[in-house]
């Protein structure tokens, strides 16, 4: 019986040589077609073919030379990663960080990024005069960094006390770099079961709630990212009564709800998932969460879980009255709400709000 020949790609012929030789060392025969002996390749691409049999051995090998391949799925590693900046918002998070690490057995790294000179980037000439004085300058740099970490470190041992500090394995990284890159750079190698972060509030000099830092990592990393403000009361574990999480009926709000009771189980927390829309669409709100709190009830049926709807016309003004009458203590949603995190840090709204300076935010990756 003859085989039957398959073509898996048309590509530049360029490409398709890369490929055919890949496929060749893997031991699969594959030829091209469409090749113009004079000019290499054709308008229309070279064919690249194979036996069908080989199919499932060749597509491997065509996704990683059209750069498909996806990576290895990472365990979240069993610590909590502090970015630390030795502000008194960066100590609150230190310290909801170490409850939490001690409440799931885990342990803490804190992490902190010496900012890159600008000079360091700084396109040469073929000649470079080279400032002798810099190495003493970065020298004494790093050294008031550990010094500053070390004061740090002290502070936070005095809230946490030294039973919780003993308890607590710990691992303390410097380097210098640029902070929002190197910080995202760490968790794709060392995934943390989640990042605590603290974020100033606003204020007549800034331009903005939260610095770019703080936005760049909640928009990007692919862990759990729980924000402290500044304005947050000093939280413990204990006083964590109610979570409640922003919900669009999306999918990916069951995939954020899993990882979120996930987190929260050791803690005896009520969550509610929560909807706020316009009077208009209230009828389909209400069929979409009674799907939803079907879902959820079969799920988790012992876990402390509602599901609430609420109209009105601003989300943001009608969940800060939630989050107030409700005495909410963490606010927690997904970065697909992108829109909503904008507006909620954004500092010509955060004056006028109270619940986004004072309420814990809890941001899952979408």
């Amino acid at each position: 019986m003859e085989e039957k020949i398959i073509t898996i790609a048309m590509l530049p012929y360029a490409t398709a040589e890369v490929l055919r030789s890949m496929l060749e060392a893997k031991g699969i025969e594959c030829s091209l077609e469409n090749v113009n002996l004079i000019q290499g390749a054709v308008a229309s691409g070279v064919k690249v073919r194979i036996n069908a049999k080989d199919a499932s051995k060749a597509y491997p090998v065509l996704d990683k030379v059209l750069g498909k391949i996806d990576e290895d799925y990472k365990k979240p590693e069993d610590f909590i990663l502090i970015p630390v900046d030795f502000s008194s918002y960066s100590l609150k998070a230190a310290a909801m960080a170490f409850e939490i690490a001690r409440k799931l057995n885990s342990g803490v790294v804190f992490y902190h990024v010496i900012p890159q000179p600008d000079y360091f980037t700084i396109p040469y000439s073929d000649v470079m005069a080279f400032d002798a004085g810099l190495y003493d300058h970065l020298k004494e740099r790093e050294e008031y960094v550990h010094e500053e970490f070390a004061r740090f470190q002290k502070k936070l041992l005095e809230q946490v006390g030294q039973e919780v500090w003993d308890a607590l394995k710990m691992e303390q990284i410097i380097k210098m770099g640029y902070p929002e890159e190197d910080i995202l750079a760490y968790t794709e190698l060392h995934p943390p079961r989640m990042i605590v972060m603290g974020i100033k509030g606003p204020s007549n000099e800034l331009d903005a709630v939260m610095g770019s830092t703080t936005a760049g990592v909640i928009y990007k990393a692919k862990v759990p990212v729980l924000v402290i403000p500044e304005k947050a009361p000093l939280l413990n574990l204990s006083s964590v009564k109610k979570v409640v999480y922003a919900t669009n009926f999306d999918d990916k709000d069951f995939h954020a709800i899993d990882k979120l009771l996930g987190l929260l189980k050791p803690f005896n927390t009520e969550v509610t998932c929560l909807h706020i829309g316009n009077e208009e669409y209230k009828e389909l709100s209400e069929a979409r969460m009674k799907s939803m709190r079907k879902v959820l009830k079969k799920k988790y049926p012992d876990d402390s879980l509602t599901c609430q709807i609420m109209t009105g016309n601003d989300v943001l003004v009608d969940l800060e009255k939630y989050i107030q009458e409700k005495g909410i203590d963490i606010l927690s949603l997904t970065t697909h709400k992108r829109n909503m995190i904008t507006r909620i840090f954004n500092p010509s709204i955060a004056r006028k709000m109270v619940f986004h300076l004072k309420t814990p935010l809890l941001v899952f990756h979408a």
